[in-house]
């Protein structure tokens, strides 16, 4: 990171921009649920990625803005799956993109990237928009009901050059019937993506849900960085 951290409140969400001061630097856009990008940048250092300018949203109405169409309570009885994904996706294309790129300058390529819901909305994101090249879905909620289908039956407006998928080794196993399905999902979305001509990747990590998501993301956004 060298320029100047610059924070800004966009529809009541948080937008942070990380430059690189890089000319024509990729950017790199990620869902978070707090703001961690000196932490995910880091990350990324220490695993050698190339450079980039990083945008981070937070602040987030986490379940609804992220999720893709309504679904019940799945996790816990405080769900808030209401379906807000196109509208986020929305927000991104007529906001935050036009707020970051001109404080950056127009990216050279346009990563999209998250862990947990914020990965199920990187790979929602280029059936809704075309401005992103690549996806980044680090532990993604990818056992959301109907998604896979989804994504296997469904054009996209970009198709990305590259989708990068992970889960945790331990994030299956658990009684809750959605999640336990995620691993199966991550390995499934990876072949239809593979059928559709996208150069996809799948791995996964030691540990449950919630072990290193700073590492995970990082590694992806990496892997995306090289392709």
């Amino acid at each position: 990171m060298v320029g100047k951290v610059l924070r800004e409140t966009l529809e009541g969400r948080t937008v942070t921009v990380y430059p690189s001061g890089l000319s024509d630097a990729p950017a790199v856009y990620v869902s978070m649920y707090s703001e961690a990008g000196e932490s995910v940048l880091r990350s990324c250092a220490s695993l050698g990625c190339p450079g980039f300018d990083l945008v981070s949203v937070s602040d987030l109405r986490w379940d609804a803005d992220l999720s893709p169409w309504p679904h019940g309570p799945m996790v816990s009885e405080d769900d808030d799956f209401s379906g807000g994904a196109d509208e986020y996706a929305r927000f991104i294309a007529e906001s935050v993109v036009p707020f970051a790129e001109g404080v950056l300058g127009s990216a050279s390529r346009r990563v999209i990237a998250g862990y947990s819901m914020g990965g199920l909305f990187a790979l929602y994101a280029p059936h809704v928009t075309d401005l992103f090249c690549s996806c980044v879905s680090a532990s993604g909620s990818v056992w959301y009901p109907g998604f896979v289908d989804f994504v296997d039956e469904t054009p996209f407006r970009r198709r990305p050059d590259s989708v990068y998928l992970s889960v945790g080794d331990r994030e299956s196993r658990t009684r809750n019937r959605f999640l336990r399905e995620v691993e199966a999902c991550d390995r499934r979305l990876l072949e239809v993506y593979r059928s559709r001509g996208v150069e996809a990747v799948f791995e996964t990590n030691p540990g449950n849900h919630f072990r290193d998501a700073d590492v995970r993301l990082a590694k992806g956004i990496a892997w995306a960085l090289t392709r």
